[in-house]
């Protein structure tokens, strides 16, 4: 396995900047989402049947709520990505520019290794030139992830307005060493921030459990051969006694 084998070349697909890339660790084939690519904030308010719904309205709100938070800088595509950056509910779709970066993020949720995930490719053509926000002032996260971002005005894209590749579920985990030891890309560099660490603290508290559990272990084990050592030794002792 290689991970030129899910390169957009060999499907036709030039990596010049033709194209922007997306990896989910799933399909989302269920309803409401029918394997759409969503905003957080569409999935939020996907369930909601009303007629008269603009996610754009809702959006519009968001930010001019959150305009009073943000002492730094008034501009609203710069806060819009903020809010994003940080987790908050948003009208934008991750995207990046690096398809590497892209597969990543298709293998890497420990919680998804049984499902297939997608590798999803966006042409930028003009259709879509001014749906594409590129961060005005990217932070480290930001820059490591090669992220742009596509706010669509419906909140999603169809399955229609991408091409998709299939990441196979017994990949997920070749293809993250691969990308861990010949591209430099793993947890530490693609969430390289105090934010990214919090995010994925549950995946550290893991491994501690996991690291301390097997010690307890250890520690038990030496202490019963030891155990069972001194026992043979007291039987001897006590059989050349007699």
């Amino acid at each position: 396995m290689r991970c030129q084998e899910y390169h957009p070349r060999d499907r036709g697909k030039s990596i010049s900047g033709d194209y922007i890339y997306r990896g989910e660790p799933e399909h989302h084939e269920e309803p409401p989402y029918y394997e759409k690519i969503c905003s957080s904030l569409y999935r939020q308010y996907a369930r909601i049947e009303a007629d008269e719904f603009d996610i754009e309205v809702v959006q519009e709100e968001i930010l001019a709520e959150a305009e009073g938070y943000s002492d730094a800088t008034s501009d609203l595509i710069e806060i819009l990505t903020q809010l994003q950056h940080y987790g908050g509910k948003t009208n934008l779709i991750d995207f990046t520019t690096d398809h590497l970066i892209a597969i990543f993020f298709a293998c890497d949720r420990s919680d998804s290794l049984k499902e297939d995930g997608r590798l999803i490719l966006l042409k930028k053509d003009e259709k879509r030139k001014d749906q594409i926000l590129v961060p005005r002032n990217p932070r480290n996260r930001v820059m490591a992830q090669k992220s742009v971002f596509v706010r669509h005005p419906n909140g999603f894209l169809s399955p229609d307005d991408v091409e998709i590749i299939t990441i196979p579920a017994h990949l997920k985990q070749p293809l993250l060493a691969h990308l861990r030891k010949y591209h430099g890309i793993s947890t530490e560099t693609i969430y390289n921030d105090l934010h990214g660490f919090i995010t994925n603290q549950h995946f550290h508290e893991s491994a501690y459990s996991e690291f301390h559990r097997g010690l307890t272990s250890l520690i038990f084990l030496k202490s019963y051969c030891k155990a069972v050592i001194i026992k043979v030794l007291l039987v001897l002792l006590y059989e050349n006694a007699l």
